[in-house]
């Protein structure tokens, strides 16, 4: 193994050196061995296959460490799909944990098995040093916050976004970020131009396939040539089940890089595949109908261009054959022909563009009523906790309680020993039935189908059966039924068989396939049902259910939300840092923010190939989270945080050209 080091192996120049450097390996040491661990010890949870995702892991685990650099590309990539949730009901984590925890684990080990430098080490910290350090206490106090909190308050019966998983699910992004930090370091200093070249090439085949699967959600409900519905595109972003700018932000933060594509094409062919992918990344930030990423994308590519024109000549913004200068002229028209023909064709643009005004107004009464839960001078400064938000939102009052929620308890007298309890909002009507439990199921086309179940109610209330084609929060067809027990069962359980009534649902194009969710939801502000034993037939033959009895708890169950999100996001990406982590953990985020940005694009890495790409994304998303909220989105959080600290550690340009004297 000593042929594999890929350091020089020489003694260090001296004795404190050796100390620091032994300090180092032990730490690589460690957090490959905490990595790879937990990665294991999710991998042997998995709800559907943990066998293969074991597998899957060490393969993965043995390519990362075959090739160093590798993980620059395979992560990005897989962020904007790599995901199973709706399948898994995960909620803390999904399989981009599997992904970033593999490669992190990887990286270390090799970190640690590497010799010592033949130089001495930086004696040292630098600023961006301890804003980093900085960042990491701030999570760690976030953390603690978050679980003194919980000891605190009493038990909120809403599932993980009240309990210490969604405090998990919230800083886990940053954890990862922080820790990735030494893989960037040694990445950057092995070969900076190879590092921008892997990092750009990964997040381009990240949008091919987010690309695709949006091309499927289009087709597979509302049509991909249908922009008078309100149908908003969300992608594989299963996060926003609960709302949310997931979307939002990966669009913001990449999107520039498919310009990188166009800009570093040689060859015709790979210009071509380049500008395909524009025209559709178009289409889809199009179809999202979100004024932030209008306004986002577009001063995100206005800063691609003031950047590019700003390079020395001879960059590769500059270079290339005539055909391709005549090609990028096309594409640009045809860019802005396909926003006229999108203006021209929907009605839902023009009235999302024309509730601007009236949306800012509530939006603004959203963050007033979100910063009021900071209630002392110690929540101001340390915040009131990582994923804490939720639930102090919803106890401000009535406006802003919980639309529903379900909860897996115990019950030795029943088979399996669980069932599930499934709660209504708690006093406003009009929440009624806008949180529903839901499980994949297959589609049989044409057939009725027919529910099974035991069911429980201390109290008279209403509950809703669906067979719904859905795409997150988006229905198409249904086939329903509701069901309500009277007081006169004396609360005992019954078992209960429904037919549902609905047009029969279709499979949809070869292709794109419609997704099928069976959906349960309680129809009545403050009631309660007890759901135990489920069944699902279609046309009299039996379509399978996973874990029917509630036995492993809510596993391959997914909550989902219609149209009321206030609980979940302040809808600011400023707002959240300050309540959850405080005015000071804040404060250093935009030290690293403002550090960053002015690095890539004034300062001493603005000669870099990649820089300008990695101030238009930085620059995107914080433009977006003047009304979206980004950490509250894992892989956008850190997608985000990964070109944060990328665009900080970016090698020093070593001679910066003056732009041409004509530009």
């Amino acid at each position: 193994m000593s042929a594999k080091f890929d350091a020089v192996s020489a003694a260090p120049a001296t004795r404190r050196d050796g100390l620091r450097w032994m300090a180092r390996r032990g730490a690589n040491a460690l957090a490959a061995l905490v990595c790879g661990a937990l990665a294991l010890w999710l991998a042997s949870r998995h709800p559907l296959a943990p066998v293969l995702a074991c597998a899957l892991c060490l393969l993965w685990l043995g390519a990362a460490w075959r090739w160093p650099r590798l993980w620059l590309i395979v992560v990005p990539a897989g962020m904007p799909w790599l995901s199973l949730a709706p399948w898994t009901g995960w909620i803390a984590a999904d399989e981009t944990d599997l992904l970033v925890l593999v490669a992190l684990a990887a990286g270390h080990a090799r970190l640690a098995m590497q010799g010592p430098p033949a130089s001495s080490l930086p004696a040292r910290w630098s600023w961006r040093d301890a804003l980093l350090l900085a960042l990491g206490l701030s999570l760690l106090a976030g953390m603690w916050l978050a679980w003194a909190d919980l000891q605190r308050l009493p038990p909120h019966p809403s599932g993980p976004y009240t309990s210490f998983e969604n405090s998990l699910r919230v800083g886990k992004s940053l954890a990862y970020a922080l820790l990735a930090v030494p893989l960037l370091r040694d990445a950057l200093q092995r070969s900076a131009a190879s590092a921008q070249r892997g990092l750009a090439a990964g997040l381009v085949a990240g949008l091919a396939a987010f690309a695709l699967g949006v091309l499927w959600e289009r087709e597979a409900l509302p049509g991909l040539l249908n922009f008078a519905s309100d149908y908003r595109t969300a992608g594989l972003f299963w996060e926003m089940h609960v709302g949310g700018a997931a979307i939002d932000g990966y669009l913001a933060l990449a999107v520039p890089f498919a310009v990188w594509a166009v800009v570093s094409a040689r060859r015709p062919l790979a210009w071509g595949a380049a500008a395909l992918l524009a025209l559709v990344l178009a289409y889809v930030c199009l179809t999202t109908f979100a004024r932030g990423v209008y306004g986002a994308v577009a001063g995100s590519l206005a800063v691609v261009g003031l950047l590019l024109h700003r390079q020395p000549r001879g960059a590769p913004a500059d270079a290339g054959p005539p055909w391709r200068r005549r090609a990028n002229a096309v594409l640009r028209v045809l860019l802005v022909a396909q926003v006229v023909l999108m203006a021209l064709a929907s009605s839902f643009l023009f009235d999302r563009l024309g509730d601007t005004k009236e949306d800012f107004g509530s939006r603004l009464s959203h963050w007033m009523r979100g910063v009021s839960v900071l209630q002392t001078p110690s929540a101001w400064l340390g915040g009131i906790g990582l994923g804490r938000l939720p639930e102090h939102y919803a106890d401000i009052d009535r406006a802003g309680e919980f639309p529903g929620a379900a909860v897996a308890l115990a019950d030795p007298e029943r088979p399996g020993g669980q069932f599930l309890r499934l709660y209504g909002p708690p006093t406003r009507p009009q929440l009624a039935g806008r949180y529903a439990l839901t499980q994949q199921v297959a589609l049989v086309p044409g057939a009725r189908y027919r529910v099974g179940l035991d069911v429980r109610m201390a109290q008279p209330t209403r509950l809703r059966i669906l067979v719904c084609e859905r795409h997150l929060i988006y229905e198409g067809d249904c086939q329903i039924r509701h069901l309500t027990v009277r007081r006169g069962s004396n609360g005992a359980w019954q078992h209960v068989e429904l037919d549902l009534a609905g047009p029969p649902l279709e499979a949809g194009a070869a292709w794109a396939p419609r997704r099928v969710s069976l959906e349960l939801a309680v129809t009545r502000p403050g009631g309660a049902v007890d759901l135990d034993n489920l069944s699902l037939a279609a046309g009299g033959q039996p379509v399978a259910l996973r874990n029917a009895g509630f036995e492993q708890g809510l596993a391959q169950w997914f909550p989902v939300v219609d149209s009321y999100f206030l609980p979940w996001h302040i809808d600011n990406l400023y707002l959240e840092w300050l309540i959850e982590r405080g005015v000071l953990a804040l404060l250093v985020f935009a030290a690293l923010v403002a550090w960053a940005l002015w690095r890539v694009s004034f300062g001493a890495a603005r000669g870099r190939p990649l820089a300008p790409y990695l101030a238009a994304g930085l620059a995107g998303a914080c433009a977006l989270g003047l009304v979206s909220s980004i950490m509250d989105m894992p892989r956008v959080a850190f997608l985000f945080l990964l070109l944060l600290f990328f665009s900080l550690h970016l090698p020093r340009t070593a001679a910066v050209a003056s732009p041409p004297a004509h530009v």
